[in-house]
């Protein structure tokens, strides 16, 4: 990769090593995984600041939700805002109260849990908030599914808040109707690394954060979507296929191959906002909007 396009995190981790050996990577994907209540990457950012932390939650919110109180003297935790610059929060080892934890926030996690149907619907949906249309299609057991960039220039319709919108489909992702749910959410996620991790290009080099990385070679931009596609299940509780092949290469490697961390997580965080239906159409592939009555 050249250095133009590498991001500033990255560059900070190639130039210390952070996260290279395999041991590292797969620690922080570990602490990812315990944070599903903030974003994959401000969990990262917790991670380089306090690598030990079980819970972070701002000042505000321990008060309401917890009952507990600020340590003095305690140091606050920097991650980013949405539509904001930074925010500050505290972890658990920082604050005090009567009350006990409750346990199950600091181990959040439910063992081969099921994808719920209405969360398998409000991705497929969400999808074409980025011009990506999913179509399920009977194939082979072998087969799982596979995405390409479409040149039939066809849009579909959403409907948002009593507008229909009409979006122009720049991908087509099609996955095997005959595979268990998990097995296609699974599939579909595989997909949305490569895609967003920009394996397949970016429709436009002006959008921020959606890179050309094309020239990565087969092995990087695996790994870079079964990391994706790892954390979202993991972060949701869901058995998924690519425990066996992160687990398989990080014991069999001693580092990982040169990929951008920081792409994988931002990558998470998009995929989690199609997942819970908070992604907007994007504006630039908008051809149309009509007012529902």
């Amino acid at each position: 990769m050249k250095n133009k396009s590498i991001p500033e995190l990255d560059k900070l981790f190639i130039e210390i090593g952070t996260y290279r050996k395999s041991t590292e990577f797969k620690e922080l994907l570990k602490f990812v995984r315990k944070f599903p209540h903030i974003a994959p990457y401000n969990a990262m950012l917790i991670h380089i600041q306090k690598p030990g932390s079980e819970f972070v939650a701002s000042a505000a919110e321990w008060a309401r939700r917890f009952k507990r109180n600020i340590k003095p003297g305690a140091r606050p935790l920097v991650i980013l805002r949405p539509f904001g610059p930074v925010a500050f929060v505290f972890e658990l080892g920082d604050t005090y109260g009567a009350d006990t934890f409750p346990e199950e926030l600091i181990n959040p996690f439910k063992v081969d849990g099921k994808v719920p149907e209405s969360d398998y619907k409000q991705l497929i949906n969400s999808l074409k908030s980025d011009g990506i249309l999913c179509s399920e299609a009977e194939y082979g057991t072998s087969s799982a599914g596979f995405v390409e960039i479409d040149a039939s220039k066809q849009e579909e319709k959403i409907v948002r808040r009593k507008k229909e919108i009409w979006v122009k489909i720049l991908y087509n992702m099609v996955v095997n109707k005959t595979h268990p749910i998990e097995t296609r959410f699974a599939t579909i996620l595989h997909e949305l690394g490569h895609i967003y991790c920009g394996h397949l290009g970016t429709p436009d080099p002006k959008w921020k954060g959606w890179e050309n990385r094309q020239d990565l070679k087969l092995n990087q931009k695996e790994f870079e979507a079964e990391s994706a596609c790892w954390l979202v299940c993991e972060r949701m509780g869901i058995k998924n296929p690519s425990a066996e092949y992160l687990s398989g290469y990080l014991r069999d490697n001693d580092s990982i191959p040169d990929i951008s961390i920081e792409t994988v997580l931002k990558t998470v965080g998009i995929i989690e906002s199609m997942i819970n239906g908070s992604r907007e159409p994007r504006k630039e592939i908008i051809t149309f909007i009509n007012d529902l009555k």
